[in-house]
């Protein structure tokens, strides 16, 4: 709980900004930490050394060479194979035979089975475009530096020869469907070269017209069309023989564009010549500038949403990228992991939008014929794991082609639900898919997981927590969840070893991993837990539909008869049905922790023996993994809320052996999913949203003690608006409410709950106490209780002995603002009621809205020897009649200065005349048990009182008036809204303001 000391002076110059003090402040601009990444030599001929831009549908590698120029081009629909499925005929009647089989424990036997009767050809594979190739003659360059801005989305190599700074920026445009290659120097008439395209798939022909190079290839069932054009400012521009060649001109642009004949996985009759033909003559009419304007408006409306600041950058932020991840385990630079997060956002930007494909295992990004894993879709981790950013990192553009994807898939996955499973209703997949959507198990026995299908389907119910007034949305996609749904109502059988009788999958296995040496089991964790989900999540879709009540009755019935999350001997969470697993055993995938990440189910709140549970599973796994697997770890200890745990999972993330040289996750080798689970998990860290409740830095590490954030978004419709942490807590946060719900937010001990408008940011400081709200001015005859301030900087609220709440844990240079109603001009005598456990004494500062100070309370250990022994220390000041803020500075040596009860101002009896004063006291109490939403008892001794009522967002609930004693009662006959409420009660001169919750 370290603070940075603050002046005297310094608060007082800033008392006139009080709000943007308590606010959200960060470095996010300063060019000591850049969002760029950058090199001072080229990237020869390795990949992960080549910078990545992408529109979504097409993706550019720029590797940066000074004479030759390589940008590797890829297009999301250009995959091996065509049109079909690879469904294994005949494998349902083989079903009784592998689960007999496993009901007797005869595991060789069943994964005999399944292997030969059971498993289907693999998939598709993502293939490569080829290359675009700028050539020049230039040779003894200089200052060569070559980056990628995250900003900006805009690769760029420059160098000089002869005396002449040559730059080529690189941009991918999704408003426009084209990459863009801009060549200049900074003298006229010297840009030359020569440019050309390659591919390494013999089926290719090579024509021009005009000023363009048109290049038609055909992969398999795919064809698709490069168009390569040049615009030119001023010199000479030739084409011939495929070679589009520049001389002598003051700046050139080469657009490029690919088209192919997919229109979905059963239709290839697309034309990609006139496609390309229709993209490049719009393009025509328009400027480099024009492109430019259009690229950076559409990318920075979604970049920009979120800014990330995680303290002060290490003097070495400055490094060539590599070197920086190099050296980060000694540097910690915190403004390398804000690099490494934007540079995840930035990938998913430039590999999935709207229209393209979703990103595969490599993005979009793919040089070789036969890559790693097919560059295909795994969907036992690695797809969903692409997509774990795109809700909470406000990517929503992003997510449309998973969500398009997963729905496309019904048609072929009923195909294999039939001939795999006998199943005649509801859809599956198993652990991999491609761009026709196969959905047969593949590879061996370990390719016989059901569950695929199901986890797809949790993010369509995810897009929908983070939009929840969006029916049309889950009407859309409901039946492709009741789809997935059914097939587990439909295949699921009752096992007979447990003497539970429960419903499970069989046969199945725990994805890449096995027991005793084999893969094939019944009622792996995982799959109870994604089935869980799956039936929830659709039983409440049908809710909130009105459809279904007699398929929401079956999913009721099935999903209480799953297997239960479970620990075993060793107080892990068991990974099989049977407590097989083996504490040594280190395997990268951690499936049976999904209940804790990316579902909810196990947390420390609700499950905590679980949570316990789920600890010592992933102690037993160690923090070494493929990089992929870190990525998943940083969320698992997230939810732990063990954020130094989480934290050194990053730090070995940001390392040579599992992250590239331009920052690509290492599985190794390149998998993409590594820098989207990142990501993710820096979310997770910083906010979670999950089982209705926003919890503020759940699982903030030590080492980014401060720091702030800006637009990640939460389920149920929020967003951060702005969020700040000083000394390892909450200093600042601003919710923007986007479709007005009920806001459930938390942080530490803290708590708050209202109803919410739509498009209404609501602000706190770091205790949880509205900021924004409608408060009426205290007057002085009243105590003023120290929690009841208006803002603050440091403070918090505690309970003392008897649960009596004041302001504690102060530290030197903290604050807190109060806002009173002085009746006349005059001098005052101001007490505050205090205790310290510190050794030094300290000093409280008063000061009014000017940064005047009008007196000094002592705070005396002599006089208190413990945080709740209290005393009243007082001192006189001279104050105006009026509204106004008062401002109280606390300053002194110790780490912990005192704790503060209340406040109170009488009138300095030698200064003001008795009379003015009030004796009769105005007391207030809420009654419980009431029939009226807010009951509340009121006294004023042989006064008259009114009590108004309002909503946190000002709404104005009502007002009852009395004379005396009396009870005010809102709510009586149409209840009120769940949330919080203030009232503020007036009697004479004197005032009390109440907040209250109604649950």
């Amino acid at each position: 709980m370290f603070r940075t000391k603050k002046s005297l002076a310094s608060r007082i110059l800033g008392t006139a900004a009080l709000v943007c003090a308590v606010g959200f402040t960060s470095s996010f601009a300063t060019t000591d930490n850049p969002l760029t990444l950058w090199y001072n030599s080229d990237a020869g001929t390795e990949f992960t050394n080549a910078l990545p831009i992408g529109n979504g549908y097409m993706g550019g590698l720029i590797y940066g060479g000074v004479e030759k120029d390589y940008i590797g081009l890829n297009e999301s629909t250009v995959w091996s194979g065509g049109p079909g499925d690879n469904n294994k005929q005949g494998a349902a009647s083989h079903l009784k035979d592998a689960r007999d089989a496993l009901w007797r424990g005869d595991y060789r036997t069943a994964e005999s089975i399944v292997s030969q009767y059971m498993i289907g050809p693999g998939p598709a594979s993502f293939q490569p475009v080829g290359d675009l190739v700028i050539s020049t003659s230039h040779k003894g360059s200089s200052n060569y530096r070559r980056e990628l801005d995250l900003k900006t989305a805009i690769a760029k190599t420059t160098y000089t020869v002869g005396g002449v700074k040559h730059t080529r920026e690189y941009f991918a445009s999704y408003p426009d469907h084209v990459i863009v290659v801009h060549l200049s120097a900074d003298k006229d008439g010297s840009v030359s070269f020569g440019a050309t395209m390659t591919t390494p798939h013999r089926n290719n022909r090579m024509t021009s017209s005009g000023n363009t190079l048109i290049y038609d290839v055909t992969v398999n069932s795919i064809k698709f069309q490069n168009r390569l054009t040049v615009v030119a400012d001023g010199g000479t521009v030739s084409v011939s023989n495929g070679n589009i060649n520049v001389q002598g001109a003051n700046s050139a642009t080469l657009i490029l564009t690919t088209a192919t004949n997919f229109k979905s996985y059963n239709d290839v009759s697309g034309d990609p010549g006139a496609i390309a033909s229709e993209i490049m003559s719009k393009v025509a009419k328009k400027s480099y500038e024009d492109l430019l304007a259009a690229h950076l408006k559409d990318y920075q409306t979604i970049f920009n949403r979120v800014k990330l600041d995680l303290g002060t950058a290490d003097k070495s932020a400055g490094d060539i990228t590599s070197t920086r991840v190099k050296n980060f385990n000694s540097t910690n630079d915190p403004s390398l992991v804000e690099l490494h997060y934007q540079y995840g956002r930035y990938l998913l930007i430039a590999s999935s939008r709207k229209g393209g494909q979703p990103a595969n295992l490599q993005g979009i990004w793919n040089k070789d014929t036969n890559p790693i894993w097919g560059s295909k879709y795994t969907t036992n981790i690695n797809l969903e794991m692409n997509y774990w950013p795109a809700e909470s990192g406000n990517l929503e553009e992003c997510v449309w082609p998973l969500i398009d994807k997963i729905k496309s898939m019904v048609p072929q996955g009923e195909k294999t639900a039939k001939v795999h499973w006998g199943v005649d209703e509801g859809w599956v997949e198993h652990h991999n898919t491609d761009l026709w959507n196969r959905s047969a198990p593949i590879d061996g026995a370990w390719g016989l997981w059901p569950t695929g299908a199901g986890w797809l389907t949790t993010h369509l119910w995810e897009h929908f927590l983070y939009n929840p007034t969006d029916k049309a949305y889950l009407q859309d996609v409901y039946s492709t969840m009741k789809g997935a749904a059914l097939f587990f109502v439909n295949s699921l059988v009752e096992e007979p070893t447990t003497g539970n009788k429960y419903l499970v999958t069989a046969p199945s296995d725990s994805p890449e991993n096995d027991h005793g040496g084999y893969n094939v089991c019944f009622g792996p964790t995982m799959d109870n837990q994604i089935i869980r989900d799956v039936l929830n999540y659709t039983i409440e879709a049908s809710k909130i539909l009105g459809v279904d009540e007699d398929v929401r009755a079956k999913m009721e019935a099935t999903v209480k008869r799953l297997p239960p999350t479970k620990t075993g001997k060793y107080g892990q969470i068991t990974e099989w049905l049977q407590d097989w697993d083996d504490p040594n055993n280190k395997n990268r995938h951690i499936s049976h922790l999904y209940g804790l990440f990316p579902s909810a189910q196990i947390t420390p709140e609700e499950t905590p023996d679980l949570i316990k549970g789920a600890g010592v599973t992933l102690q037993q796994r160690g923090d070494d993994a493929t990089g992929w697997s870190l990525a998943w770890k940083i969320n698992f200890w997230a939810r732990m809320h063990d954020g130094d745990h989480a934290y050194r999972m990053i730090r070995m993330l940001l390392t040579p052996s599992k992250t590239y040289n331009n920052l690509f996750d290492a599985h190794p080798p390149f998998q993409i999913d590594g820098n989207f689970g990142a990501v993710s998990g820096v979310n997770e860290m910083l906010m979670q949203s999950h089982n209705n409740r926003i919890n503020l830095l759940p699982a903030l590490p030590s080492q980014w003690a401060n720091g702030s954030v800006k637009g990640i978004r939460a389920r149920g419709g929020f967003e951060i608006d702005s969020m700040a942490w000083k000394g390892g807590k909450l200093t600042y946060v601003a919710i923007k409410s986007l479709v007005g719900s009920t806001l459930n937010v938390v942080s530490g001990t803290n708590k708050f709950s209202t109803s919410t408008v739509p498009g209404k940011v609501y602000e706190f400081d770091g205790n949880l106490k509205v900021t924004n709200a409608p408060f009426e001015p205290l007057e002085i005859t009243d105590k003023i209780q120290a929690e009841n301030y208006v803002a603050m900087d440091g403070v918090q609220i505690e309970e003392d002995s008897l649960g009596t709440p004041n302001i504690g844990w102060i530290n030197d240079g903290d604050w807190t603002q109060y806002y009173v109603n002085i009746p006349a001009a005059g001098s005052y005598v101001l007490t505050g009621r205090v205790a310290t456990g510190s050794e030094k004494e300290s000093v409280i500062t008063v000061t009014d809205s000017t940064g005047k100070i009008l007196g000094t309370l002592s705070v005396d250990p002599a006089k208190s020897k413990g945080w709740n022994d209290w005393y009243e220390s007082s001192t006189k000041i001279t104050l105006p009649a009026g509204k106004q803020k008062l401002t109280f500075t606390y300053t002194g040596e110790d780490t912990y200065l005192c704790n503060v009860d209340w406040y109170n101002l009488k009138a300095d009896p030698t200064a003001l005349p008795q009379a003015k004063m009030h004796n009769a006291s105005l007391s207030v109490s809420r009654v419980p048990y009431s029939h009226a939403s807010i009951a509340l008892m009121v006294n004023a001794p042989a006064n008259d009182y009114v009590v108004h009522l309002v909503g946190v967002n000002g709404k104005f609930i009502g007002s009852q008036r009395g004379h005396g004693e009396g009870l005010a009662e809102f709510g009586v006959g149409a209840p009120l809204a769940p949330g919080m409420y203030f009232a503020i009660v007036k009697s004479a001169s004197q005032q009390k303001t109440m907040k209250l919750t109604v649950h």
